[in-house]
This record gives C-alpha cells, structure tokens and sequence, in this order.
C-alpha cells in the first residue's frame, strides 16, 4: 500500500512539472513573438504641415512589448493660416521591429476596414522618417521630431 501511494505520488510530482515547464515554455515563446522596442524610440514623436501637428506617433514598450497608438490631423488652409479640422486615431497593429525600422499597420477608419501599411526609420539626428505605403495613390512621407 505505502509502495503504491508512492508511485501515486510521484505520477502526481511528475504531471505538475510537465505541466510547469510546459508553461514556462509557452511563455518564453509567446514574448519572442512580441518586438520589443528599444528606449530609444519610446516616447511622442510629431510631424508638422505648415506649423501645425499633422501626425503624432506614440511609441511604448509595456510589458516589453511594443506598441503604440498613431494620430493623423487633417488640415486645412483658410485666408493663409492653416488648422487642424479633425482627428483620427489608430492603435498599432502588428508592429515588427527590424534594425533601425518598426513596421506596423493600422485600419483606416471612417467605415472602411483598409489596412494601412506604415514604417517609421530612427535616423541618425534623432527624428523618424515617416511612410505610409498605400495612403492614396504616391503613398506618403513625413519627418517626425521627438516631442518627450
């Protein structure tokens, strides 16, 4: 009987180290899957139209993850000053880190489930060149400066 609740007991020890391990290995592979974002970028970084904010990235590193949200500014001119009419944000979806480049996507909004195509480069100044690979027909490019 003794003998038998050992075997019982140590089936039991054995179930809940594979179950463990099977944990910590799920785990370790979940964060290789999650960029992690360098200090460096983290922080609020803006791009202008004639003075004024046209977009605004976000970039965090919670939980060493990366992630961020990203605000577009509509502008218009009217009797020479221009102004921001409207605002459209997006979390990041996807984002990849590669080099000196973090790639992302966000969905256009308004109705339209469109995924945008997005980069940001950390240039050697500091500032991010900015693209947007299929905002309207050429695409678009800005160059964003760190606000904090």
């Amino acid at each position: 009987m003794k003998s038998a609740l050992k075997v019982f007991a140590s089936l039991v020890i054995a179930a809940t180290l594979v179950a463990a391990s099977s944990a910590v290995a799920q785990t370790a592979a979940e964060s290789i899957d999650k960029p992690f974002i360098h200090p460096k970028w983290t922080g609020v970084w803006q791009g202008t139209l004639d003075g004024v904010p046209a977009v605004t990235l976000t970039l965090a590193d919670d939980a060493g993850e990366a992630n961020g949200t990203i605000v577009f500014h509509a502008i218009k001119k009217q009797d020479g000053h221009a102004f921001s009419f409207s605002t459209e944000p997006h979390t990041l979806i996807h984002p990849q880190m590669q080099d000196d480049t973090l790639s992302f996507q966000v969905v256009r909004g308004n109705g339209s489930a469109e995924v945008l195509n997005m980069s940001a480069q950390l240039r050697n100044d500091g500032s991010i060149a900015f693209t947007c690979s299929n905002c309207g027909p050429q695409g678009s490019k800005a160059e964003l400066d760190r606000m904090q």
